[in-house]
């Protein structure tokens, strides 16, 4: 804040910061019961979506791809193993490594969940023109990049 101004002198709910934390917390909440019924955790979810991207990758590549550590990386895997969604099996080019692959039950939803995923999106721009939405996705897009050649960890 510079100097002089006042915490009260501020519309902190029309903030970028508030704005888009308070969008974030919408979207979840949606999108954790667009994925409840199927018994996914949020977590599961981006790394069965990282699959339909490229599947086979190694657990190491999930690992960076969802920021996720390896010990969580093992117990996601477990869990959607253990229910069915994925399968490991052993790296041909290096023993020590697994990959991770879809399942025929995991390929079966992909139609459904990218049409949720479409619907969520068409509610959240509900009202805006196709320019309009192309330009917030431009807006946000620059935001992300200011913050990430700010952060130590780029």
């Amino acid at each position: 804040m510079a100097p002089g101004h006042k915490a009260h002198d501020i519309d902190w709910d029309r903030g970028v910061g508030f704005l888009v934390a308070d969008i974030t917390r919408l979207l979840t909440s949606r999108y954790n019961r667009m994925i409840k019924p199927m018994g996914l955790t949020p977590a599961q979810w981006r790394l069965i979506l990282q699959l339909y991207r490229e599947d086979g990758l190694s657990q190491k590549d999930l690992a960076r791809l969802i920021g996720v550590g390896k010990v969580s990386i093992g117990r996601l895997i477990d869990g959607l193993e253990e229910s069915g969604w994925v399968e490991r099996r052993e790296d041909v080019t290096d023993r020590r490594s697994k990959r991770v692959f879809l399942t025929r039950r995991a390929r079966e939803v992909d139609g459904a969940m990218v049409d949720s995923g479409i619907d969520l999106y068409h509610l959240t721009t509900r009202g805006l023109s196709t320019a309009e939405r192309r330009e917030l996705e431009r807006l946000l897009t620059l935001v992300r990049s200011n913050l990430l050649a700010d952060s130590p960890n780029g």
